[in-house]
């Protein structure tokens, strides 16, 4: 089935007059203007509540240090960064700074060092220390170490001839960690990360890097939000702390430094632990209180949140998933290539590309305007086009890492069960009816979510992926009148459409059939062939409940004041804001745990009963700056907040 620009703009609540691209194909007249406004809950199928008391608007993320995150780890034990000295056997010699060559030797090798380390050359350079004292070598070991860090690695070997010689490699070329690593330590490096502004993938990519080590041998429990403050823990195999301690990267921070016998695996945590301000809320203190006191009894509906869908309104996640759910792969690729003018406020080669390809079909011409150091999934398939051919749909996929094709179709499924959820809400309410399923196990309720979602899978060894489709799924079982009683709506589980799963035995098991049949599908579709494209279902609860729940509220004169300190603040000893009486704004700071895979927005949304997306956020944003520039962040604008003028066009 193909779907044209007009009809998904429409579908998301743009205003336009009719719009032709006769199904994708060359787009060149302007016919009318767009006003931008993003994706929006009930866009996604977030429509209901589990209270009906008024809601207690507030501004959420208006700043970046307004949204802290901190894992949990499998013990209940919340992840902080507390310290970022290494262990003292690995501590660097305080008095390398100074280090000084003794013997003058390095000085006329520094030009060949330089050209090596330039060159990433594989040669090696020697230098000839016969007859130098220790102390001496130790001069040349150490100046190197500190003139050239980590990129190049030093030792001392003798020849044939019993003489001495201090050869200089490349670190790329020697694996010195591995080689040396004492029998007595656990071979596995396990540290706090805390980043700000970045999503887990970039940084673990950034570590890679500096670290010289592969991806996939950085390891982690699973993925934290990309704006805001956060702390996890990683996992890296025979490697030394004083490595990581040396890494140098913007709004990344390492400590906690600790071996272990074991890895980190995806999934190896309890939970997050959030700690969210809300500004210029409209409320006192009572009514603030009873909203908390009725999240606390009620608790949230459990659903996906507009972080699942993706930012673009033109080709959001799930559009893309339920063409690959099809088995359309050429489809799924016009919707990732479409052009998306209105997203985004400064045009980049990803961009240029989308057009170029969107206006010729030819990826070779597409291929031209990216740079080599782009590796968006837009280029990734441009690049499989132009080298094995326009129409080698199936073949693109196949290139990309096989978590980001899931998180394509797992949007879709996450559509799906959103829609089911809410329209089970309206009709039924929020008690079990018969037909609903629970858990067959209790302790299945503790079933990792973030592994069988597959949300966040990420690029492993292909021997250690996880897999979805091996995962051995909990049981569930039927509610019956009988045993109707025992259970309340906290244990009621919905499916997330799969090819192995069990529907409610009642009408709401036909409300999935129906709602698949409207896309040409049904769960025997669902698999595939290809376990690139198969999906499997899940389980998941309907209504969930915010843990530990700890609230103030902060009186301040400046809506840009710093109201929470991040790890990274608490050990540079910065001091906390201080409430002030009488301030212009009220704020509310708010502390609770969630399972993993559970939304912090949603539990944000039930306090204020407001749309969590990113336009209603800066709307009320430059409601209380009384309607001047509205400043989203000091750090950071988000340009989908904006409304953004479209020229679309038609033949």
């Amino acid at each position: 089935m193909t779907t044209t620009v007009g009809e998904e703009l429409n579908k998301s609540n743009i205003a336009i007059n009719e719009v032709k691209d006769d199904s994708f194909q060359k787009i060149s007249r302007p016919v009318k203007t767009v006003l931008y406004e993003g994706l929006q809950e009930k866009d996604v199928g977030i429509t209901e509540y589990t209270s009906s008391i008024p809601g207690i608007s507030g501004i959420l993320k208006h700043r970046l240090s307004d949204f802290q995150v901190n894992e949990i780890a499998l013990d209940g034990t919340v992840v902080r960064l507390t310290s970022r000295t290494v262990p003292e056997k690995e501590a660097e010699d305080p008095n390398l700074e100074y280090a000084v060559d003794e013997t003058g030797l390095c000085e006329k090798y520094l030009k060949d060092i330089d050209t090596m380390v330039e060159s990433q050359s594989t040669t090696s350079i020697e230098i000839n220390v016969d007859g130098l004292s220790k102390e001496q070598r130790k001069s040349i070991h150490n100046f190197l170490k500190f003139k050239y860090g980590t990129k190049v690695s030093t030792n001392t070997k003798k020849d044939d001839q019993d003489k001495q010689f201090i050869v200089i490699r490349l670190s790329t070329l020697v694996k010195n960690d591995r080689q040396t690593w004492p029998k007595s330590r656990p071979e596995y490096l396990h540290f706090a990360l805390h980043k700000c502004n970045m999503d887990t993938t970039n940084v673990v990519s950034i570590l890679s890097k500096q670290l010289r080590v592969k991806v996939n041998t950085i390891k982690h429990a699973g993925t934290k939000d990309k704006r805001g403050n956060t702390t996890q823990m990683l996992s890296v195999r025979k490697l030394n702390a004083n490595n990581v301690a040396k890494v140098n990267a913007r709004n990344i921070w390492t400590g906690n430094y600790v071996y272990k016998d074991s890895t980190l695996k995806l999934g190896s945590l309890k939970g997050n632990r959030f700690r969210i301000v809300l500004r210029n809320i409209k409320g006192n203190d009572e009514e603030v209180s009873n909203a908390i006191e009725m999240l606390k009894l009620h608790g949230f509906i459990n659903y996906y949140g507009l972080q699942r869908f993706g930012s673009s309104i033109v080709s959001p996640t799930y559009v893309v998933g339920k063409s690959l759910a099809c088995g359309n792969c050429e489809e799924a690729i016009e919707h990732i290539l479409k052009p998306r003018p209105l997203e985004s406020a400064f045009e980049n080669d990803t961009d240029r590309a989308r057009s170029v390809w969107w206006n010729t079909r030819d990826p070779k011409l597409a291929l031209k305007q990216l740079s080599k150091k782009n590796f968006t999934v837009e280029a990734k398939i441009i690049r499989s086009l132009a080298f094995n051919g326009p129409k080698a749909y199936v073949n693109a996929f196949q290139i990309i890492p096989r978590n980001l094709v899931l998180l394509y179709l797992h949007s879709y499924q996450s559509l799906i069960w959103n829609k089911i959820v809410s329209q089970r809400i309206q009709k039924f309410g929020l008690k079990p009816i018969v037909g609903d399923l629970v858990f067959k196990d209790s302790e299945s309720k503790e079933v990792l979510d973030e592994v069988i979602d597959g949300e966040e899978i990420k690029e492993e060894d292909e021997e250690e992926e996880t897999d979805v489709n091996i995962v051995k799924f909990p049981e569930v079982e039927t509610i019956s009148e009988e045993n109707l009683s025992k259970y309340t709506i906290f244990d009621v589980v919905y499916p997330l459409p799969g090819c192995d799963i069990s529907y409610p035995k009642n009408e709401i098991g036909k409300w999935y059939v129906d709602l698949l049949a409207k896309d040409g599908l049904t769960s025997e579709k669902l698999s595939k062939k290809n376990k690139l494209f198969s999906l499997k279902g899940t389980y998941r609860s309907i209504v969930s409940k915010a843990e530990d729940i700890v609230w103030t509220t902060i009186n301040h004169n400046d809506l840009n004041d710093d109201l929470l300190l991040s790890d990274i603040e608490v050990i540079e000893n910065k001091q906390p804001f201080i409430s002030v009486p009488d301030g212009s704004f009220k704020s509310l700071s708010i502390e609770f745990s969630l399972r993993p895979s559970n939304y912090a927005t949603m539990v944000v949304r039930q306090i204020t009963k407001q749309d969590t997306s990113s336009h209603t956020q800066a709307s009320l944003c430059k409601i209380s700056n009384n309607n001047k520039r509205d400043i989203v962040s000091t750090e950071e604008e988000d340009n989908t907040s904006k409304k953004i003028r479209l020229d679309l066009t038609e033949d």
